[in-house]
């Protein structure tokens, strides 16, 4: 096709259709063809609808603006302009449009509401941006201030803080010149002012793509990259807390991940990249290590980014030279980059093949505790570069063990300042890979204990190797599932197939999680939890609920759980953190909640925060024990008040539970039974249910049947009210059911209807069920029968004693 109007056509019909990919190919094809202004004009307004559907609002202001080009008063194209424009965010332009549209149709009622709410969001734009520019201002007053007492310059930083993790704020600062002024304050050489700038920087950058794509972060990158490259042990270094340079990597780390294309990722390395080549100098040992420096601080904060450093020509031979250096501080920073960039195997064979020696001479020829210590957390890594297969040892039989007991000899040190202690962490989160080492950490139990008394210091730096610890002695890493005949293939092939150690067997990783339960791990555990998010990252947050969820694994364990704290502990787990970290950690709430009093386990008002992560365990995609156990839990909740019951429904739960009802596994379907039992005592679950179950006319089963009916005792009236003779039907049919305990909970149903509404009894009786209500009661007594015989005499006497039957119509 090459004329316009049927083109223009077929793209109508396509946009009518819904189909809008097509429409937008005609449109495109129409404005080639199209040689009319006023006919283009119409093509560019429906293409810039088009673009409205797809989201893609700088198209559609483009093209509503070329049809307005043609016709000032075309009012379709403005009013599709300023439907764009207010989705950019461009409020006053927004506004100028639809103001045009309301001046050329003043009764419509669309614009007319249009501009009024667009006139308040700029107005209290305005408001804000006002009074945050002038906070803003008056915070860098006060940093920059020489007269300014600490005090004031104190609370400026922490407000400034604060201010930065607002959006609003955030917006602010960058729009005031603020990050030229906050790497002036890393400039100024106050380790005070450091920190404040940089977790201002922090708070900037967390969750804002345009703020970090601007191109002023590129020199607060480089600024950044120097504070990683800091080396404290040389002169004329910028003065830093113990946290300063870790905090400077999740900076970086964050500023990596919010970056949304490949470009502008590319565009970060080669910053990073140029940064590193710059300082690298044959004639200044300085600028070599202040290189090294920051790439250990690249490998600690976006990973991908210096691995790919690392691998460039000759930096891992540089850290290997500089392991050999006779200056002590060229041996400190170069063991750190080793032990930070062998994490991928490629990485570690080469300093195993040109490393290991020097790292060994290290270790036993230095005086200074320090670099012993890196050396030895060096050894442990790089002897656990084959993971937990047994067969991909690194060192020779027992190596791994002498370097474990030496870890744990550290940790037991109370003589040794807290950093030195935290690198034996370090070397035993790397060692645990080894079955024989975990066995030998958890029967110590002094190390495990020393081990849980660091995580309340004040350096919660800890915090990840103690999680990567506690993970592998419990086992609780994802492993690959193991099947036969593909290790068969594997081997027809002369591929390597991983191993598994012994102790790795179910019984001894029972045995490891009873003794570190006994330690006191769970206190631990709830210590860590209360980190900064800075420390307390997703991953982490993800190891301490793969920990909870193996220590919660044993019923009898739960109870001890609980009295530590874990039930509260969990729950800010299960609700921030990584997909599967939050699966982890609802379905440890869920085996606790399942066997445990809600109450206690969960007190106060965090109860209510355990629903939505059980909830989020019913799900096609959890396994089965993940269902049962998270029905259980909801069953508990369910039958302390109406309260949670109503939080269950709002969580939308219902359909859910229902589903499960009629699982083919008898487990999960009598707990989602019981659970739908418990919350049809409450009146707003009831009116759900009846709307949806008697209008709807789905009452189909006898499952249904025996849960609702029995349950919705006090809704007996709403069943009359419904104007439905279905209700009738389904006590009859339970009266008389083969089943005792169905026949009795109806009968009971009939004596609580019976008991509240006189109209209601009076059409009860006067329908066949007096006659099943005199049958049963004339049963003679029978063991198996009797709860229902006496609930049906029972109603005989009510109806009685209300004069709806005389003594002789039994």
């Amino acid at each position: 096709l090459t004329n316009p109007v049927q083109l223009k056509d077929e793209g109508n019909k396509h946009f009518q259709a819904g189909e809008i990919d097509k429409a937008i190919e005609c449109y495109t094809k129409a404005i080639k063809f199209s040689k009319d202004k006023k006919a283009l004009a119409v093509i560019y307004r429906n293409r810039s609808a088009c673009f409205l559907k797809k989201e893609n609002y700088n198209n559609a202001v483009s093209d509503a603006t070329k049809a307005i080009d043609v016709d000032a008063a075309d009012i379709k194209a403005l009013y599709r302009r300023c439907q764009a424009l207010e989705k950019l965010g461009k409020l006053d332009m927004a506004f100028k449009d639809v103001q045009r549209c309301a001046t050329l149709e003043p009764k419509n009622k669309t614009f007319l509401e249009t501009l009024r709410r667009l006139g308040a969001e700029i107005q209290q734009k305005l408001k804000t941006t006002f009074s945050t520019d002038s906070r803003v201002q008056n915070m860098f007053d006060i940093l920059f201030a020489d007269e300014s007492d600490k005090e004031k310059q104190e609370k400026a930083a922490n407000n400034l803080i604060v201010l930065a993790r607002e959006d609003a704020g955030a917006e602010r600062i960058f729009q005031n010149n603020g990050v030229p002024l906050l790497v002036q304050l890393i400039d100024t050489g106050k380790p005070d002012m450091i920190l404040a700038a940089i977790r201002t920087l922090s708070g900037m950058c967390t969750g804002h793509r345009a703020r970090v794509r601007n191109r002023q972060l590129s020199e607060g990158l480089k600024k950044i990259l120097k504070v990683c490259g800091q080396v404290p042990d040389l002169p004329d270094q910028l003065p830093l807390t113990e946290n300063t340079q870790l905090i400077a990597s999740v900076l970086l780390n964050k500023v990596y991940d919010d970056l949304r294309c490949d470009p502008e990722r590319d565009n970060f390395r080669d910053i990073c990249d140029e940064y590193i080549k710059s300082k690298f100098d044959p004639n200044d040992m300085d600028k070599n290590i202040h290189a090294i420096n920051t790439l250990s601080g690249l490998l600690q904060g976006p990973f991908d980014v210096g691995n790919v450093l690392a691998g460039r020509q000759g930096v891992m031979e540089m850290m290997v030279a500089l392991c050999g250096s006779e200056r002590e501080v060229d041996q400190l920073v170069a063991v750190e980059a080793l032990i930070h960039a062998s994490t991928k195997t490629s990485k570690a064979s080469f300093f195993i093949s040109n490393g290991v020696t020097l790292l060994k001479d290290m270790y036993k020829k230095t005086k200074n505790e320090k670099i012993k210590i890196r050396a030895l957390v060096g050894l442990c890594k790089l002897g656990s570069a084959g993971g937990d297969d047994y067969s991909m040892r690194q060192f020779a039989e027992g190596s791994t063990e002498k370097l474990a007991k030496q870890c744990r000899k550290w940790l037991c040190n109370p003589t040794l300042d807290v950093r030195t202690r935290k690198w034996a962490v370090e070397g035993l989160a790397y060692l645990t890979n080894d079955a024989d080492v975990k066995d030998d950490f958890i029967d110590d139990e002094a190390a495990m204990r020393a081990m849980f008394e660091l995580t309340k210091s004040k350096d919660k730096t800890i915090l990840y190797a103690v999680a990567c610890t506690l993970v592998n002695c419990t086992n609780s890493y994802d492993k690959k599932e193991i099947i036969p005949e593909m290790v068969q293939l594997a081997k027809f092939s002369k591929q390597h197939v991983p191993e598994q150690h012994p102790k790795d067997k179910k019984d001894f990783i029972v045995r490891r999680v009873k003794k570190i339960l006994k330690a006191g791990v769970t206190s631990a555990l709830t210590v860590m939890v209360k980190a900064d998010n800075y420390v307390l990252t997703d991953q982490t947050k993800e190891m301490l609920a793969r920990v909870f969820l193996a220590l919660a694994d044993d019923i009898k364990d739960r109870g001890t759980i609980v009295a530590q704290g874990g039930g509260k502990a969990l729950i800010p787990l299960a609700l921030e953190g990584t997909d599967n970290g939050k699966i982890k950690a609802s379905h440890a709430l869920a085996k606790i909640a399942a066997v445990s009093n809600p109450e206690i386990a969960f007190p106060g008002e965090r109860i209510y925060e355990v629903v939505r992560p059980l909830v989020s365990l019913l799900n096609t995609e959890r396994d089965g024990l993940e269902n049962f156990e998270a029905l259980l839990g909801l069953t508990n909740l369910a039958a302390l008040n109406d309260k949670l019951r109503v939080k269950i429904l709002k969580e939308k739960a219902l359909p859910e539970i229902e589903n499960y009802m009629f699982e083919e596994h008898d487990q999960i379907r009598q707990a989602a039974t019981e659970c739908m039992c418990n919350l049809v005592c409450c009146k707003e679950v009831w009116m759900e249910i009846l709307t949806k179950f008697i209008y709807f006319n789905r009452f189909k089963t006898d499952t249904w049947k025996m849960i609702l009916v029995p349950n919705l005792i006090d809704s007996t009236i709403m069943f009359y009210h419904l104007q439905t003779e279905q209700w009738l039907e389904i006590i009859q049919r339970l009266c008389i059911h083969d089943n005792p305990e169905i026949q009795h909970r109806g009968l009971v149903t009939v004596f609580n209807m019976l008991d509240a509404d006189e109209q209601l009894a009076k059409k009860l009786i006067e329908c066949e069920l007096l006659e099943i209500l005199t049958f049963v009661a004339k049963l003679e007594d029978n063991p198996k029968k009797q709860d229902a015989i006496n609930a049906a005499r029972a109603c005989l006497s009510r109806a009685l004693d209300g004069g709806l039957i005389k003594p002789n119509d039994g």
